[in-house]
């Protein structure tokens, strides 16, 4: 879909950074050279909160955004408390003010990424083509940056593209086994803060952006989904991410390279959790999405029982029964702590067979 057709979106981007001199520039000209302003769109307002900075982060963005006139830059620098000094905070922020540079909301399009990325050229027509086509959050599929992933060493590189397949098998099978139409194969299973694109109304429908110190992108995905809306994982929607070892985010994807590392030195297999569980799981989450086609108590009693949580946990404190959406968040969460108990490469197996199975056709031994 060109950006010709799509006059009625108004994107605004809005990004958390901390001490990201080297990296503001390379994130900036990527916006900078969107096809978006390329089509005579614009100008496109940036929003870049800069979270306790003791770097030339500062300076670098904006001499790096008076390259783009098209770029309407809206740089804060603050300091936050230290108990709320996290990209949490930062992101809410930045999303918050970002919302504030366009007048109609209704139209609005808040797009986040990370101050190491570099979207695709096509990153903003491609969000706000997911966008007209019903998607109320948008979730980017993200790459490593392959000149620093290739410093990680060959034997990361293959637990790296282990976990990658695990993974795109675990969504083949959701595909299958819990079918969404607004999310359909082929897709994938990224909604990170390295890409986000929410609809102004629905940001502000559902509160915001959890300001937690990790993990906010995953709740806050989580609390649309919950609340109705439709999260698409649109393959065309690209971003480039850092594989660097030193991170900014407690949990973010620098501890995961270096937990990788030191499992790597150390002997221990990669782990993950067994198709078994998986398979229950999105089977649950599939009948708690047929329960709202129905929502009798008898139903709701039996759905209880298979899930294996109290009934009482199927109501709200009103007595109503609660929308099958924000149960499945609830109670059969997409990202749980499933303990990582098989090993990946007989996992994948598994999950192939099973796949194969689904769809009625046989694997090669």
């Amino acid at each position: 879909m060109s950006s010709s057709s799509l006059p009625q979106w108004h994107p605004v981007v809005a990004v958390p950074a901390r001490d990201e001199e080297k990296r503001l520039p390379i994130l900036i000209e990527a916006l900078g050279r969107q096809t978006w302003l390329a089509a005579g769109n614009g100008p496109l307002p940036l929003t870049i909160i800069l979270n306790n900075c003791t770097d030339a982060s500062a300076a670098v963005a904006r001499a790096a955004a008076r390259r783009f006139p098209a770029i309407q830059l809206d740089l804060v620098e603050i300091d936050f408390p230290a108990e709320v000094a996290h990209v949490g905070s930062a992101r809410r922020l930045a999303m918050e003010r970002a919302l504030t540079t366009v007048s109609d909301r209704a139209r609005v399009v808040i797009l986040t990424t990370d101050a190491d990325a570099a979207p695709h050229p096509d990153w903003i027509e491609a969000n706000l083509a997911a966008i007209a086509r019903g998607a109320d959050l948008v979730g980017g599929h993200l790459f490593g940056d392959r000149a620093e992933e290739a410093q990680l060493g060959p034997a990361v590189l293959r637990r790296a593209a282990m976990q990658l397949r695990y993974d795109r098998l675990a969504d083949r099978l959701a595909s299958l086994l819990d079918p969404l139409p607004h999310d359909p194969w082929p897709r994938h299973r990224d909604h990170t803060g390295g890409s986000l694109a929410v609809r102004g109304d629905v940001y502000c429908a559902v509160g915001g952006l959890p300001a937690e110190p990790s993990g906010e992108d995953i709740a806050f995905a989580s609390v649309v989904r919950g609340a109705g809306y439709h999260l698409r994982h649109a393959p065309d929607v690209k971003v480039t991410v850092s594989a660097r070892l030193a991170g900014r985010a407690p949990g973010g994807m620098a501890d995961c390279l270096k937990e990788w590392m030191r499992a790597e030195a150390d002997g221990r297999p990669l782990l993950v959790e067994t198709p078994a569980s998986l398979e229950r799981r999105l089977r649950q989450r599939r009948l708690l999405r047929q329960l709202g086609l129905a929502g009798d108590q008898a139903a709701i009693a039996e759905a209880a029982s298979i899930v294996g949580h109290p009934v009482g946990l199927f109501y709200a404190p009103d007595g109503s029964p609660l929308p099958a959406t924000r149960l499945i968040e609830q109670l059969t969460p997409e990202h749980p702590d499933a303990p990582p108990l098989m090993h990946a490469d007989g996992a994948i197996v598994d999950l192939e067979l099973m796949i194969a199975a689904l769809e009625g056709r046989s694997v090669a031994a």
